[in-house]
């Protein structure tokens, strides 16, 4: 996979050269924007100003229309359809060479209604001509907004027939999507609305989903003998007064030849994944499915971006991906308003774009911050299209608004009471006025190239991201030369019409398919085309209705990275399956339904899981307590506080029966269970006394030498004030019998009072017994403050004394420690000490007679991480223990490098007696910003207002310009240079070579790891999980991860397998015991479950 990723950069690199290389070209790009007076398409979408009908009395006003690409006449040429909010549609015969007519006139199809949105060409009457149907929204007066449908008449005119067809509908129609999704041969259509009534009536405790808007709302219409009926309800359609669809996506995501719809809802409203029943109905799986979604949810495109044969789901919002203006227009839902939106069925909405990942087993994991996709401003149409015939599906993202309503400074200005007198007098607002004031920025159109292993990158070379107010985008091969163009609606601005240049480039190819479909889908919409080449196959769908109120040319166009033959397979709607073998690329190929034969070869259902869920009569379960760390600390981006449950395994009355220990978060008793049926234990009193306690860690081991397993169990957590005896560590005696006791013994350990983040035994001084490390996890009211390690020693009796000063040398101030272990890591017969934590690095101590000494001059104490856990196994059979430290992941907005790390600036900026972290990254500049935005700065440090009395003077402040250079200079700065989870394979002598993970084990934290020869061929395999949902939504939770299980193939290379082999748990991931043939997995406020193996 390694080796695929650099010959495309290198094919990349070389396109690069070839483009830049020759004088004349200097300025050539993969994309050439096309002038209007050569091109012919001089389309504006121009909106002026209106006191009737104006944004404040229709909040979609800067939307902007669409756009349609289809060959209206059969020559052969895609011509072009644009819609106006205000003016005349446009049609635009395409003439060959990149050249263009307007016929609207001639052809009637300009329209007669007020404000044009989505428009689909598709062959509604199956005469073998594109017929236009053109959505139509707003709220004009004495316009009534029914939408129309143009019938060709093939002979160059068209006649509007919406009513005859029963498509007139009155809604506020975004878009419309056909497809055959009940496989009876003709084409329905899901037509999206968005909803009349304005955004501050709703009442968002009242759940209105399933109360259909009797005006609007989202239809599914079947298609009977040519005329279209409402279905929605019937087939479970939500139709509601609360849908504000933007976007619908018609796909087959589970591969099961019916074709699903995702909805993207703008506003409070969450989105839909109907997944098709077979059987004229759908089900709504959208929270069964995905983990989290896009906030404010625009366009959105579904295909296969790995080539996995498997369609991918990208959904647009409105995150500026450029830091000015990141801190200018955007605010982020607190955590109080992210809980009530949740609590009233809204789900886990964030302000950014989600590029949703097909796990290939009914779930997603959404991976936008992973693929560098996440933001791009205010975004609409996206498209998923090879643009460089490389054999993957790049990205591209039309963005821009004509007035920001979300410009913070403007917000502010016309909330001041002064203002608001000026513009509003005698019960009448100045809307010009009011308007006028509103800023307006172009903003880069965005276009990402495909670099495979799920990574994009900004095209430097695209020619596509020219600043605009771009709405509706289509891309065809407008001139049939084997490349896909593109052209691009804007408001207020001639639309963009782009020749793609990529043809130029000999080293890739394509293949261009035309569907010939049978009964009345001529064009074989719902068709699933697989080209299979020798080393990938490529997968699209027929779908031509894609991206933001705009369709496509519907002539499937394959990116080809080799000229040797391929073969095509097509799935047509109606089951059947046509082969052609033996196909040469650089060519148009036309595949005909009626040569189809029906698919005979039956799906073989081969199960190989090596993992099977163990059902229990009783739950294990885990009750987090409410407590909110953002409430007592403004500037953090992560809870500490949920970092539970602490579960241990062991046969506690040698009776030769397992049991488990769940620790308990504040305010609930931890408990012992019976581990084979759940059951809990009647010996449980003794815990009551510490339920106060947040039990951080906890582990079983023989502490006072009699041969049983006693039970130690640490404190930690967030909730309370520095030095509370909550916080106080406990050791419990077994009798013998499974039955315990707090120990009364000498317990030095007893006195920290210290949030407890690690816990590991080892016999460090060699006497016989086991001794015990404690490692602080952090400073209660002082986040980023470092914690100290501490050695107790065991007199055999379990009486524990603090030998830290004299048998932990270099322990003081280590970091936020997190997790620890023992082992022998030079086979020298003595177990070394291995500590990780938050901005540090990987820490060993080196046993020498009893005395542990932190290593100098340590590599791997440079790798600084947000480590969570840490295990040692030799996964190369060399002899050496290496390690695995599980880290914060790369799926997340925060990224950090040796170059452009993370720096946590803490110092009492205010003077007020508390400390202020600030996280910063650092920029090419070379400069630290913070993350914070201004307003949430402010909020922590009162004294900053004065000096950043608005927006625009905060969007480009680094911290030496918001504070002294003596501030500065005084703060504590610890850095964060690696955020991925890390395999160290040990070369002997202490020194460790990093080693290649999948690219799965990083899209979330990981936070528990196991290794064991799960599949019994001699290796050891890995279990890792994670996952964090306490985050604040600015970042957006963490949950991309339904635990990874990776496969040893020998010498520590690893695979990942997308079924988990029969492992996938959902939730927050804590911890992973293998215990014999089971797998015991705990999560954070939920059940822990157990898997056979």
């Amino acid at each position: 996979m390694i080796n695929e990723i650099m010959i495309r950069f290198l094919k990349y690199i070389l396109l690069v050269f070839v483009l830049f290389s020759c004088e004349s070209k200097k300025e050539e790009t993969l994309f050439k924007l096309l002038d209007p007076d050569i091109s012919g398409i001089k389309f504006q979408n121009n909106l002026k100003f209106d006191n009737d009908f104006n944004v404040y009395k229709y909040r979609n006003y800067y939307n902007g229309g669409g756009v349609s690409i289809g060959d209206i006449d059969n020559d052969g040429l895609q011509d072009v359809y644009m819609t106006s909010n205000l003016n005349s549609n446009k049609l635009y015969k395409n003439l060959g060479n990149m050249k263009f007519l307007d016929i609207t006139d001639k052809a009637m199809v300009g329209g007669k209604k007020a404000w044009s949105t989505g428009v689909t060409m598709v062959d509604i009457n199956h005469d073998g001509f594109l017929d236009i149907y053109v959505c139509n929204s707003g709220d004009i007066k004495g316009d009534n907004k029914q939408n129309e449908l143009f019938i060709n008449n093939g002979d160059g005119t068209f006649l509007e027939k919406a009513k005859e067809y029963n498509l007139d509908d009155i809604g506020f129609s975004t878009h419309s999507s056909f497809f055959d999704f009940d496989k009876d041969g003709d084409l329905d259509v899901y037509l999206l609305n968005n909803s009349y009534q304005s955004i501050e009536s709703f009442n968002l405790k009242k759940n209105e989903r399933p109360n259909r808007d009797i005006l609007g709302g989202d239809k599914l219409l079947e298609n009977r003998d040519g005329k279209f009926f409402d279905i929605s309800e019937e087939s479970g359609i939500y139709g509601s007064v609360i849908g504000f669809g933007l976007g619908v996506t018609v796909a087959d995501f589970n591969r099961d030849g019916w074709e699903d719809i995702f909805v993207s809802n703008d506003f409070f409203e969450r989105d839909y994944l109907y997944m098709n029943n077979k059987n004229g109905t759908f089900s709504e799986e959208l929270i069964n499915q995905i983990q989290s979604i896009s906030g404010a949810s625009m366009g959105a495109d579904a295909a296969d971006i790995d080539n996995d044969g498997f369609n991918d789901l990208f959904v647009t919002e409105m995150l500026p991906s450029e830091y000015e203006r990141l801190k200018t227009v955007t605010t982020f839902e607190d955590w109080n308003k992210y809980q009530y939106n949740v609590k009233n069925g809204y789900y886990h909405q964030f302000t950014r774009n989600v590029l949703q990942h097909n796990n290939k087993n009914n779930s997603f994991s959404e991976i936008g911050r992973y693929s560098g996709v996440e933001a791009s401003d205010w975004s609409w149409g996206a498209l998923f299209f090879d643009m460089n015939n490389d054999g993957l599906k790049d990205l591209f993202i039309a963005n821009g608004i004509f007035k920001d309503l979300t410009n913070q400074d403007y917000l502010q200005y016309v909330s001041n009471e002064e203002v608001v007198k000026s513009i509003v007098s005698n019960n009448k607002v100045d809307y010009k006025r009011l308007v006028d004031m509103i800023p307006s920025n172009k903003v880069e159109n965005h276009a990402y190239l495909n670099l495979g292993n799920l990574e994009f990158e900004r095209d430097p070379i695209s020619g596509l991201e020219a600043p605009s107010f771009s709405n509706g985008a289509a891309y065809g091969d407008l001139d049939n030369d084997g490349d896909l163009d593109l052209i691009v609606n804007n408001v207020n601005m001639i639309s963009f019409v782009y020749e793609n240049k990529s043809n130029e480039n000999k080293s890739n190819n394509f293949l261009k398919i035309i569907l010939k479909g049978s009964n009345k889908n001529l064009d074989g919409i719902g068709a699933q085309i697989t080209v299979k080449s020798e080393k990938e196959d490529y997968y699209i769908e027929q779908q031509p209705a894609r991206g933001f109120q705009s369709s496509m040319d519907n002539r499937p166009n394959f990116g080809l990275s080799s000229n040797n033959p391929v073969s095509i397979e097509v799935l047509w709607p109606s089951l059947k399956i046509s082969k052609i073998d033996s196909v040469y690329p650089n060519q148009i190929i036309t595949i005909q339904e009626k040569n189809a034969k029906e698919n005979t070869t039956e799906q073989e259902i081969k199960s190989d899981k090596i993992f099977y869920e163990k059902k229990q009569n009783y739950s294990i379960d885990h009750n987090e307590n409410v407590f909110v760390d953002f409430h007592r600390n403004r500037l953090m981006y992560h809870m500490c506080s949920t970092e539970g449950p602490a579960i241990a395994v062991a046969d506690i009355n040698n009776d030769g029966k397992k049991e488990i220990f769940m620790g308990g978060s504040k305010g609930f008793s931890a408990r012992l269970y019976d581990l084979e049926s759940g059951k809990p234990l009647n010996e449980n009193s003794f815990f009551e006394k510490n339920k106060f306690s947040e039990d951080s860690e906890s582990l079983f081991f023989d502490a006072d030498n009699d041969g049983d397993k006693d039970l130690f169990v640490a404190s930690g957590g967030i909730e309370f004030s520095p030095n509370s005896i909550d916080y106080s560590d406990r050791l419990y005696i077994n009798d013998g019998d499974g039955v315990f006791s707090v120990s009364n013994g000498n317990l030095d350990f007893k006195k920290n009072n210290f949030s407890t983040g690690a816990v590991a035994i080892s016999d460090i001084d060699l006497d016989g017994d086991l001794d015990i490390f404690i490692g602080e996890r952090l400073h209660p009211f002082e986040y980023g403050i470092p914690g100290s390690g501490y050695i107790y020693l065991n007199d055999g009796e379990a009486n524990f004394k603090n030998e830290s000063g004299k048998n932990l040398i270099g322990g003081e101030n280590l970091g936020m420690i997190t997790d620890a272990i023992f082992e022998d890591l030079d086979n020298d017969g003595f177990n070394e000490l291995i500590v990780v934590g938050e901005f540090m690095g990987v820490e060993i101590f080196k046993n020498k007679n009893g005395v542990l000494s932190k290593i100098e001059d340590n590599p791997l104490s440079e790798i600084k991480g947000w480590w969570n856990v840490i295990f040692a196994e030799d996964f190369n059979g060399d002899g050496f223990k290496d390690i695995i430290v599980g880290n914060h992941g790369t799926n997340s907005r925060f990224k950090a490098s040796d170059k452009r790390p993370i720096s946590l600036y803490i110092n009492d900026y205010d003077k007020n007696g508390s400390k202020d972290p600030i996280l910063t990254f650092r920029a090419e500049n070379n400069k630290d910003y913070p993350y914070s935005l201004r307003h949430d700065l402010i909020n922590q440090i009162k004294i900053l207002k004065k000096q950043f009395p608005n927006y625009d003077s905060f969007k480009d402040a680094s911290m030496k310009d918001i504070f002294s250079e003596n501030q500065i200079n005084n703060s504590y700065i610890p850095i964060v240079n690696n955020l991925r989870t890390t395999l160290l394979i040990n070369q002997g002598d202490m020194n460790f070579n990093s080693a290649y993970l999948p690219k799965e084990v990083q899209f979330s934290p990981i936070l528990g790891i196991n290794a064991k020869d799960f599949d019994k061929d001699g290796d050891l395999d890995l279990v890792m999980g994670g996952n964090l949902f306490g985050v604040k939504p600015e970042m957006g939770r963490y949950d991309s991860s339904y635990g990874v299980f990776l496969e040893n193939y020998g010498d520590a290379k690893f695979k990942f397998h997308s079924d988990g082999k029969g492992l996938i748990v959902k939730g927050e991931i804590r911890k992973i015991i293998s215990d014999e043939d089971l797998l015991i997995i705990s999560r954070n406020n939920n059940n822990v479950v157990i898997y056979e193996y």
